[in-house]
């Protein structure tokens, strides 16, 4: 029986990390995995739904064509099968940049499924393997109730959404977390016939009441959002009859976007001896990432602590680390920080409202919004609302929660910001150019300074001595 140094079980984003990192140090490991290589962002999420958000964009922009003088094409129907091909051609581009990059190290490469014995030992189904230390990556998969399974050849999640040669007709969004407020918008945007329903009136993860409101009656002015109890209703003559606040629609296609769980369905966790959670996962500490006191360590989507890909490379590389070092080191999460990719943008970064709340964190808001912003209008996505959450008595930057146009951007910038324990002045102190997006931000800024309990500054820059020479 084969014993190697490190075993890394999955190739997803948090494993090809893992393996950098430990390849440093040994030769003697082995990347394990039995499923469509390419990670997930690149095959079926991140990338392959920002290709299709795009087209949407683009083609959404015709609604404006009149008011902008160009000639009217509001006739134009999009030709499906060309938007899912141009789509996958991206995907397939994108997935196969991470397989070519296997290439240099296939020959520790193992394309099998893995099952824990004991906390040293693997079963690889036709072999035995040890390991001095486990890392498991293996990442999440698309939540189905069960109840609801018997259906599901008329139900498309994100891992089988971008292999569909057209798009239905009438589809279902079932949830408005990131990736169904993402693809639901996308594709009504192309004119697909979409009902979306939700649970209650919360969007893209938002927590904060003010932002949570105005999200959910940005996105109604533009989509079916139904909210209350979801069902589904059973099949008829022309599809599947789904439900939801008394109403009930027939679509071709659903798809359901509840969230992801964490995949470690038949890897045998129940064999480390350790105790397990509702979802079947052990406890880990979240700064080194080992599982208890094994000589196990669990990274990326799996784990369940921030399923966002930067986050699961850096728990990679801290996994691979901590696998090879003598001693594990503790290392510190960056600035929390989550983009939605609706429009406008939905971006959490920092503390959100709830983690004020609930942490007791005596703070103050700050508030801005784009309706009759200068450059958002010039846009024409003049919508967007901003809180900026700053410590009562300096004004330290504490989190954000907006929805606003181009919020990716400007989200950066915050989480710098934040990031760099700067006041809310330390930022109205920097040159913002005229005009952009980002100038909407120096009100909810101002906001935060007149709250603080700290004296205000006289100016958002600085005196000089009346000898400084003249610039």
């Amino acid at each position: 029986m084969k014993t190697y140094d490190v075993v890394i079980i999955g190739a997803g984003t948090a494993g090809l990390t893992a393996r950098a990192e430990v390849a440093k140090q040994t030769d003697n490991y082995v990347v394990i995995d039995g499923g469509l290589l390419g990670t997930t962002c690149a095959r079926v999420g991140c990338m392959p739904s920002k290709a299709l958000i795009e087209i949407a964009n683009t083609y959404h922009k015709k609604h404006q064509f009149d008011k902008y003088g160009l000639s009217n094409s509001s006739s134009t129907v999009p030709d499906y099968r060309k938007v899912m091909a141009h789509v996958r051609s991206l995907r397939d581009r994108f997935a196969g940049g991470v397989v070519k990059g296997m290439k240099s190290w296939e020959t520790n490469f193992i394309a099998k499924n893995a099952r824990f014995i004991d906390p040293n030992t693997l079963d690889l189904g036709d072999e035995k393997i040890k390991s001095r230390k486990f890392i498991i990556a293996t990442g999440s998969k698309p939540f189905m109730p069960d109840k609801w399974k018997k259906y599901s050849n008329y139900f498309l999640d994100t891992d089988s959404f971008f292999e569909q040669e057209t798009i239905p007709k009438k589809m279902a969004v079932l949830g408005l977390g990131p990736i169904g407020i993402e693809l639901g918008q996308a594709l009504s945007r192309l004119g697909i016939d979409v009902v979306a329903m939700i649970r209650r009136k919360v969007i893209g993860g938002l927590t904060d009441p003010d932002i949570q409101a105005y999200a959910y009656h940005c996105f109604e002015r533009e989509m079916n959002i139904q909210v209350g109890t979801i069902e589904i209703l059973g099949e008829t003559d022309n599809g599947l009859a789904v439900g939801c606040n008394g109403q009930s629609w027939t679509v071709d296609k659903v798809l359901p976007a509840l969230g992801r769980h964490p995949a470690v369905n038949d890897l045998g966790i129940e064999n480390l001896g350790v105790h397990l959670d509702q979802n079947g996962l052990p406890f880990l500490n979240g700064r080194t990432l080992q599982i208890e006191d094994l000589p196990i360590f669990i990274a990326g989507d799996v784990n369940g602590i921030r399923p966002v890909l930067h986050e699961a490379a850096d728990e990679g590389r801290i996994a691979g680390y901590n696998s090879m070092a003598n001693d594990i080191g503790c290392f510190e999460k960056r600035t929390p920080l989550h983009i939605t990719f609706s429009s406008p943008n939905i971006c959490i970064i920092g503390q959100s409202y709830t983690d004020l709340m609930e942490n007791k964190v005596p703070f103050v808001i700050g508030e801005t919004d784009y309706e009759h912003q200068g450059r958002a209008m010039i846009m024409g996505e003049n919508a967007g609302k901003v809180h900026i959450y700053g410590d009562k008595k300096d004004g330290r930057l504490l989190g954000v929660e907006m929805i606003a146009p181009s919020g990716e951007h400007m989200a950066h910038l915050l989480t710098l910001a934040i990031t760099k324990q700067m006041r809310a002045e330390d930022l109205l102190s920097i040159p913002i150019y005229h005009p952009v997006l980002e100038e909407a931000l120096r009100k909810a800024l101002r906001g935060i300074v007149k709250q603080i309990e700290t004296p205000k500054p006289e100016f958002e820059f600085s005196r000089c001595a009346h000898d400084s020479p003249v610039a």
